[in-house]
């Protein structure tokens, strides 16, 4: 039978798998949206680990950076320095976890919405988040569909593959929420890792039998052009701390307040998870990541030679044309694994905010009225499905404009809640006043150094809109004054919490048991 054939076949199996293991959750997660949204804050430590760490990931990781470090050289893998800020996630991820627990916080928008006392910030942020998921859960369709094409010789035509990809996001979502997405990112993680290992391990034993990666070395040394890949300290070619540094600020944010990382705080089932995820997710990232960059620095120029063309399908015809039918499926699977788990994940958070920080916080408890859970759930479900009808649209026109500018926009506009977030946690001074100015700061300099001005100096946009978001945030802040109820009930409270080194529900349990045993002295 033709190998494409056998893909497709393994393809619609791996989709009904997925589709199933959604709606096997599907009664259990319906009953409210702390079960659809955070999976009863019950996530193990390895879950989390493999959840959050495949959610960063994206189809780029797998797609775009060894294409990208093909393309401009070794100094690409500069942005996987942003990936130490996996520290950063336990830091901001405690204090967030521990806020969830104590006031039910599912959001970013539930945060910063509480934190800074003000409507209408929350609805600041969550436009802005989910605007921004949009393009970027488009990309990984985008990636899905190409890759998709090239594995099955143009058998599945890309609108088929993206429609195919976008009904089994949607269907995963919707039945079973966090638990269904959290479970299938931790067989995800696995495959995803597995195959990068099997693809250079094949790679490696069928192209360089004698020597390995060291005799891939010795080839691309032979050329000039692929012997610069090796010896380009920086992105574009050429060293520049400037832009190196744009890079690295690009991986950290995108580790601790993208909307899709951030709900991950959440959903951890106690604080030891936050002791695992403090040496396991650095150890996570750069384990795979050294495997993406073997592929995009040695053997995909040693292999391919110089002058290859279509880049961005780098990873497809490694493992089509230079790789049995069996690694082509297997690689065409850790894709999907990627997309799908970074797609589904970033979904489920836009359903979150626009379901229960928007429709249902405006139209029901703003106003007094009281909301079942299970309608709360069922308004996520809706609004998946018409979040997933608009980026299928995007999807099916490809725009360049929003190809091109899908990364560069995702990580410098969600950055702009980075200040208010960590100054909320951290800082008694951070006011309202001075949230709003810092994200609106930052948003304009973010448009104008996007698409209307170079940024000078040699900075990213996202470098220069964090400086400007910063600044402002901590000088209008410092002129104007929180309220002692918030710095309490923030900040205080917390550091009590933390400092006694107590659970959250063990302190609960204390302090009823201390009111019980008043009464039952004063009874006697």
């Amino acid at each position: 039978m033709n190998p494409s054939v056998l893909i497709v076949i393994g393809i619609l199996i791996y989709a009904g798998a997925l589709i199933l293991q959604g709606f096997s959750s599907f009664k259990e997660t319906s009953k409210s949206s702390e079960a659809f949204f955070t999976a009863d804050r019950g996530v193990n430590p390895f879950v989390l680990l493999a959840t959050t760490a495949i959610s960063v990931f994206s189809a780029l990781a797998f797609y775009g950076v060894p294409a990208a470090i093909y393309r401009e050289g070794i100094g690409y893998f500069s942005n996987t320095g942003g990936m130490v800020a996996g520290l950063l996630f336990v830091l901001i991820g405690y204090r967030l976890w521990i806020l969830g627990k104590e006031y039910g916080f599912l959001t970013p928008v539930d945060y910063l919405r509480s934190r800074y006392g003000s409507e209408l910030y929350g609805l600041l942020v969550a436009a802005i988040l989910i605007l921004f998921i949009v393009p970027y859960v488009a990309m990984q369709l985008i990636a899905i569909g190409d890759a998709t094409v090239v594995t099955t010789d143009g058998l599945v035509p890309y609108i088929v593959a993206v429609g195919l990809a976008t009904i089994v996001v949607s269907l995963h979502i919707i039945g079973g929420g966090m638990k269904s997405v959290a479970w299938m990112d931790t067989f995800h993680f696995i495959l995803g890792a597995g195959t990068l290992i099997t693809l250079v391990v094949y790679l490696t034993m069928a192209y360089f039998p004698d020597g390995g990666l060291a005799q891939a070395v010795d080839i691309m040394m032979k050329s000039p052009e692929t012997a610069a890949i090796l010896s380009h300290p920086g992105p574009n070619g050429t060293f520049n701390w400037q832009g190196t540094l744009s890079n690295v600020l690009t991986g950290a944010v995108a580790t601790v307040v993208w909307p899709h990382i951030f709900m991950r705080t959440y959903i951890a089932a106690n604080k030891e998870t936050f002791r695992f995820m403090s040496w396991s997710l650095p150890v996570a990232y750069v384990f795979v990541y050294f495997f993406i960059v073997l592929i995009g620095a040695i053997l995909a120029p040693a292999i391919v030679g110089p002058g290859f063309a279509d880049t961005d399908n780098i990873i497809s015809i490694l493992s089509t044309e230079y790789a049995p039918p069996i690694i082509s499926f297997i690689s065409l699977l850790c894709l999907f694994a990627f997309g799908v788990s970074t797609a589904d994940s970033m979904l489920l958070s836009a359903s979150a905010i626009g379901s229960r920080d928007v429709f249902v916080r405006h139209a029901y408890e703003l106003k007094g009225k009281t909301v079942d859970p299970k309608r709360v759930v069922y308004f996520g479900r809706v609004l998946l499905v018409i979040l997933m009808i608009l980026t299928l649209f995007v999807v099916a026109l490809r725009p360049a404009y929003i190809v091109d500018y899908a990364y560069k926009l995702s990580s410098p506009f969600f950055a702009q809640i980075l200040p208010a977030t960590v100054g909320g946690l951290f800082w008694k001074r951070g006011t309202k006043e001075g949230a709003f100015a810092g994200t609106i700061l930052g948003l304009v300099v973010t448009t104008i150094f996007t698409f209307f001005v170079t940024p000078p100096l040699g900075f990213s946009a996202l470098v220069w809109a964090l400086l400007a978001n910063t600044a402002a945030y901590i000088v209008v802040s410092l002129v104007t004054k929180a309220p002692e109820e918030i710095i309490n009930k923030y900040i205080v409270r917390i550091d009590s919490i933390i400092n006694s080194g107590t659970e959250i529900n063990s302190a609960v349990d204390a302090s009823l048991s201390s009111l019980n045993n008043r009464k039952v002295a004063k009874n006697d």
